[in-house]
C-alpha cells in the first residue's frame, strides 16, 4: 500500500510537469473570471460546457468593443473648446497703412516719361486694368520715347530714397492708450509691398517709449490707438484714376501685412472708428484634422522649418503669394520690382510684356496655381474690424488750411470694444492614456482581466518555453519508472 501511495503522488507530480498539467494548474488558479470554473469540480452536468460558452461570448464581446474603440481612435476625433481671457496690450495688433494710389506725384516725376507711362501697367488693380485700361495704356506706352538705360533697379532706388520724404509727407501722428498725440516715428516701420510703400505702427514699440509707474494694460487696449494721416492731393500722371483713402491691415507684429490679400479700406477726409476683436484659433497637427477637415502645420514646433524663401514667417497668404511670385520669375526670367526675392529685377519693357500675361495665366487656374499647396498654420491669430466713418464737414477756415496743404486728412481710432480675446482650441477626444484606461475598463468588465492576469500569462509562457523541451524526456523516464515499480510489486 505504501508503494502504491508513492506511485500515486509521483504520478500527480509528473502530471504537473507536462503541458496539460501546467494548463490545468494555470486555469485553476487564474485570476481571470470564468476560467477556473471551466476546470473546477463539475457540480452539475454540463457545467464545464456552460462556462466555456460564457467565457467565449465575453471574449467575443470584448474583441468587438476594443475594435470599435480602436476604429474610433484612429479616426482622430476632436471637440472644440472655446475660452475667453482678458485683453492685454500685447494683444493689440500692428497697424499697416498703405496709400491706395501706390505712388505719389513726386515719386513719378523723378522718372522718364516712358517709365511714368509704364507704371500704371504694373500697379493698377487687375480687374480695372484688364477691363478698362489695357488698350489706353498700351497705346500711350507705344508712342512714348524709349527708356534707354533706365532700369528697374533705378526705380527701386528711387523708392527707397523717397521713403524719408514720404514719411514726413504723411504727417503721421499717434496717440496710444492714456498717452496724448505725438510723433510715432519710434514705433514706425516702412516696407515696400505690392501696394508700394506702407507704414506699420507697432504699439509694443510705442509703449516702450513711455515710463509709467502704474500701467493699465486693459485700459490702454480698450482706449486703443489713434492715428492722424495726411496725404497729398496732387494729380498723379498717367494713372487711370486716383483713390481718396487708404488700405489698412491689422496683423500680428511678426507677420507680413500683404495688403493686396487682406485688410479694409477707409476713405479720406473722414474720421473712422474701428472696433477691433481678436480671435485665436489653435488646431491640432496631423494625423488630426484641423478646422474644416483639412490638415494644418504647427509653425510653433521646434521641428518646423519654414518652407518659404521670401518671407520670414509662414502664413497661408504668404505661401500663396510666394507661389505667384515664383511663377512670375519662372515665366519672365526676372522679378517685379515690388516683389520680394533675390532674383534680378526685370527691365520695364520686359516686365510690361510678360507680367500681366503671367498674372492672367496663373489666376485663370493653371497647373502652377493648383500645385501650390499652402496648409493653414495650426495656431493663427485673426483681428476682425467693425468700421464706421463720419465725413469731415470743413469750415471755411479749415478748408483754406486744407487747400494750402493740398492734402487729404484721415483720423483712425482703433480700439477693443470688448475687453476679451476669444480662444478657439481643438482638443482630442482620445489620448493614449484615455484609450488605455477605456480598454482596460472594458477588459475588466467582460473578463475580469487585470495586470495580475498578464503576469500569470507570462509565467505560463515562461514555464512552457523553458520546460517544454524536457517534457518528452520526463515522460520517457516516468514510464520507465512505472514499469520498474510494477515489476517490483509483482515480485
Amino acid at each position: 500500500m505504501k508503494e502504491k501511495s508513492e506511485v500515486t503522488v509521483k504520478d500527480a507530480d509528473r502530471e504537473d510537469t507536462n503541458v496539460k498539467g501546467l494548463l490545468k494548474h494555470y486555469a485553476r488558479n487564474s485570476s481571470m473570471h470564468g476560467v477556473p470554473s471551466i476546470v473546477d469540480t463539475q457540480l452539475y452536468r454540463g457545467r464545464h460546457i456552460f462556462w466555456v460558452i460564457v467565457v467565449l461570448v465575453m471574449a467575443a464581446l470584448l474583441v468587438t468593443t476594443i475594435y470599435v474603440q480602436l476604429s474610433d481612435y484612429y479616426r482622430y476625433p476632436t471637440v472644440t473648446s472655446v475660452n475667453i481671457r482678458y485683453v492685454d496690450e500685447d494683444d493689440f495688433p500692428a497697424v499697416t497703412i498703405c496709400d491706395l494710389n501706390i505712388f505719389n506725384k513726386e515719386f513719378i516725376q523723378d522718372m522718364s516719361n516712358r517709365t511714368q507711362m509704364a507704371m500704371p501697367h504694373l500697379t493698377e488693380i487687375t480687374g480695372i486694368y484688364h477691363l478698362v485700361g489695357k488698350r489706353l495704356l498700351t497705346g500711350l506706352y507705344k508712342n512714348a520715347p524709349p527708356i534707354g538705360n533706365k532700369s528697374a533697379e533705378e526705380i527701386v532706388d528711387t523708392i527707397f530714397t523717397q521713403v524719408d520724404s514720404m514719411i514726413k509727407g504723411t504727417g503721421l501722428r499717434c496717440a496710444w492708450g492714456d498717452y496724448y498725440w505725438e510723433d510715432c516715428s519710434a514705433a514706425l516701420t516702412t516696407r515696400v509691398t505690392e501696394m508700394g510703400i506702407c507704414f506699420t505702427v507697432d504699439t509694443l514699440k510705442l509703449k516702450k517709449t513711455k515710463k509709467v509707474i502704474n500701467p493699465n494694460p486693459v485700459s490702454n487696449a480698450l482706449r486703443g490707438l489713434s492715428v492722424l494721416v495726411t496725404t497729398s492731393r496732387s494729380d498723379i500722371p498717367y494713372r487711370l484714376y486716383q483713390f481718396e483713402g487708404f488700405k489698412v491691415v491689422l496683423h500680428d507684429v511678426e507677420e507680413d501685412p500683404l495688403p493686396q490679400s487682406r485688410g479694409f479700406v477707409v476713405g479720406a477726409n473722414c474720421s473712422s472708428e474701428i472696433e477691433v476683436s481678436k480671435h485665436v484659433r489653435i488646431g491640432l497637427e496631423p494625423p488630426f484634422k484641423a478646422f474644416g477637415g483639412s490638415t494644418c502645420v504647427d509653425t510653433n514646433s521646434d521641428k518646423f522649418v519654414n518652407p518659404l524663401k521670401r518671407y520670414e514667417n509662414y502664413t497661408k497668404e504668404a505661401c500663396e503669394n510666394e507661389c505667384f511670385i515664383d511663377y512670375v520669375v519662372q515665366t519672365c526670367g526676372c522679378r517685379h520690382f515690388l516683389h520680394k526675392g533675390n532674383e534680378s529685377l526685370c527691365h520695364i519693357d520686359r516686365l510690361i510684356k510678360c507680367y500681366r500675361e503671367a498674372e492672367k495665366d496663373y489666376y485663370r487656374g493653371g497647373t502652377a496655381k493648383s500645385e501650390c499647396i499652402c496648409p493653414l498654420p495650426c495656431k493663427e491669430s485673426t483681428h476682425k474690424a467693425s468700421i464706421s466713418c463720419a465725413k469731415f464737414r470743413a469750415t471755411e477756415s479749415f478748408e483754406k488750411v486744407v487747400q494750402n496743404l493740398d492734402a487729404d486728412v484721415v483720423v483712425l481710432h482703433f480700439f477693443f470694444a470688448d475687453p476679451v480675446v476669444t480662444v478657439i482650441e481643438q482638443v482630442p477626444v482620445y489620448t493614449l492614456e484615455k484609450l488605455l484606461g477605456s480598454i482596460g475598463g472594458q477588459v475588466g468588465l467582460f473578463m475580469g482581466f487585470s495586470l495580475i492576469t498578464v503576469a500569470e500569462m507570462f509565467e505560463l509562457i515562461f514555464l512552457l518555453v523553458t520546460r517544454g523541451r524536457l517534457l518528452h524526456q520526463e515522460r520517457y523516464h516516468a514510464e520507465a519508472e512505472m514499469r520498474r515499480l510494477a515489476e517490483n510489486s509483482k515480485q
